[in-house]
């Protein structure tokens, strides 16, 4: 892989990975792995290709995250609360209202259900969500099963697999408490297991068998796979398989 480059051949890929051509080729053909062309060439950006291994938990060689930028290795920029950020347009009208200023609440999504919240602005179509949450998760959409990305007990965001597993469409998912599609009878389990993996008991699988509410009311049964993830800092992927 040359040094400084951003963008990687398919060549290069396999080189890097240490896997075949054949399967960095399957990789972008199936879709999971975003490339443009260039010429005769696919080209893949490296930050494309990190969040990719990381979605299918697999190593990331030590070369890419030398090399890869975005969401690793640029510098943060100032955090500002969905207030300060919105100061100078006339949708700040509202702010000094709502709930998530008067509890100074960092994470605006986290009461997006609630009616206390008085922001006229869904989260999915919301600029300021965007750019400083929705950006670090955006990976969980190359992901065929479906999958969630969930923090303190809520969700940051889920797939559409994951919606439709829920009965949600995806854009409903922002904000949502695990408690909405965990079924009571896996709840408690769920919560011990969360905390653990997070702390990084080894005691705790990583993958068990769950209970899943279904949108009709019913009960789904799944196996669940609990990763914790090093951006954002306390948040975990899950993703769901059918056990039939």
């Amino acid at each position: 892989m040359a040094v400084g480059s951003q963008h990687l051949s398919v060549m290069e890929i396999a080189k890097t990975c240490g896997v075949a051509r054949s399967t960095v080729s399957y990789w972008i053909s199936k879709k999971s792995l975003p490339a443009r062309r260039s010429g005769k060439k696919h080209l893949v950006s490296v930050d494309d290709l990190v969040l990719f291994l990381r979605s299918e938990r697999q190593t990331v060689p030590r070369a890419l995250l030398e090399q890869v930028g975005g969401v690793y290795s640029q510098p943060v920029r100032p955090f500002k609360r969905c207030w300060e950020y919105w100061a100078r347009d006339s949708h700040a009208d509202g702010c000094q209202h709502c709930t998530v200023f008067e509890l100074q609440i960092k994470e605006c999504f986290t009461i997006n259900h609630s009616p206390a919240r008085q922001c006229t602005i869904s989260c999915h179509e919301c600029q300021y969500f965007g750019e400083y949450y929705g950006l670090p998760v955006a990976f969980i959409h190359q992901i065929g099963k479906p999958a969630a990305i969930y923090k303190d007990l809520c969700l940051w965001t889920g797939n559409r697999a994951w919606g439709q597993l829920c009965g949600l469409e995806a854009e409903e998912l922002i904000g949502v408490g695990i408690e909405e599609f965990v079924h009571p009878e896996s709840l408690k389990t769920f919560i011990s297991y969360s905390k653990g993996r997070v702390q990084g008991n080894p005691e705790i699988p990583e993958k068990y068998l769950a209970v899943f509410r279904s949108g009709n009311g019913g009960k789904i049964r799944v196996y669940l796979t609990i990763t914790p993830l090093v951006k954002p800092v306390g948040a975990c992927l899950a993703i769901a398989e059918r056990t039939g």
